[in-house]
């Protein structure tokens, strides 16, 4: 893992002057959500003319590192022309870190720089494949991006079973809606579950009156923000409020609008689910 903060075996350009005189490196980005995923948007630079050389000859490389504790994600991507990275929503959840850096992409012998500070200045240095030269401004951002907030009955929402528990019981103070099933009747739900068919009729029976709850805290914190249900900073609740907000084009009159009708608001985040329901019934002998 990336860590300006530390002291390397050489000289290393960092967000501030430290090892170089005047040499920085912050690492211009953008994070951009899509219709799938999340794209990062690098615009690089270095005002260095050998480090500059050494980029363009191919012997560094621009590079972002991408951290995600939630999915124990740990990647490394190398940027070509300050090309645009898609970020699959499918990996990445919750606090996502991103952190800019040029790296060796071939051993470099005698490196040197004009740039050093005086300590370093008449020190030559073996730089190996896949070392870190440069670290720019480590940035995080928020992702709770999915196609349906609850796919296949599990994104938001999680589904457990008790053996002591006789009827339903809903928890919201974790990141995930957390909903707990008598021992049968979580039985019965899987089972429910290997079918693809059934999908939509076990949110209509379980999974949206649970939204509908989630969307009435919501409305309930925003019609008074001096006391607060407190969930605010869970996945579940930003989650709701970022595809609200999409929903709504982000016009805040109809986001209001869509949080006084929840029901309505929670078939819209669930792309129309009663239709799918209904037509699954419909089926039925």
């Amino acid at each position: 893992m990336l860590n300006v903060s530390i002291n390397y075996p050489y000289p290393v350009i960092r967000p501030y002057k430290e090892d170089y005189n005047d040499t920085i490196f912050t690492g211009e980005l953008t994070v951009t959500p899509e219709t799938d995923g999340y794209c990062i948007h690098p615009n690089f630079s270095i005002d260095n003319a050998d480090i500059q050389s050494l980029l363009e000859e191919g012997k560094l490389t621009y590079a972002i590192e991408v951290e995600c504790v939630s999915t124990w994600l740990r990647k490394l991507i190398r940027i070509t022309d300050n090309k645009a990275q898609k970020l699959e929503p499918t990996l990445i959840h919750e606090t996502v870190e991103i952190t800019p850096c040029i790296i060796a992409n071939e051993t470099i012998n005698d490196f040197t720089n004009p740039d050093f500070v005086e300590e370093y200045g008449s020190i030559k240095y073996t730089i190996n494949v896949g070392e870190v030269v440069g670290i720019g401004q480590k940035r995080a951002f928020d992702a709770f991006y999915q196609k349906d907030i609850i796919k296949n009955g599990s994104s938001i929402v999680h589904f457990e079973g008790s053996d002591s528990l006789k009827e339903l019981s809903c928890d919201f103070s974790g990141n995930l809606i957390n909903i707990t099933l008598p021992a049968k009747q979580f039985e019965d739900y899987k089972e429910c579950g290997y079918n693809k068919k059934k999908y939509k009729m076990l949110n209509a029976v379980l999974s949206v009156p649970v939204i509908v709850e989630a969307i009435g805290i919501i409305g309930a914190d925003e019609s008074n923000p001096v006391q607060t249900s407190g969930f605010e900073g869970k996945s579940w609740y930003k989650t709701i409020v970022s595809k609200l907000k999409q929903c709504a084009e982000y016009d805040n009159n109809k986001y209001k609008e869509l949080l006084s009708k929840p029901f309505t608001a929670a078939e819209i985040l669930l792309k129309n689910n009663s239709e799918s329901a209904l037509s699954y019934l419909n089926e039925m002998d």
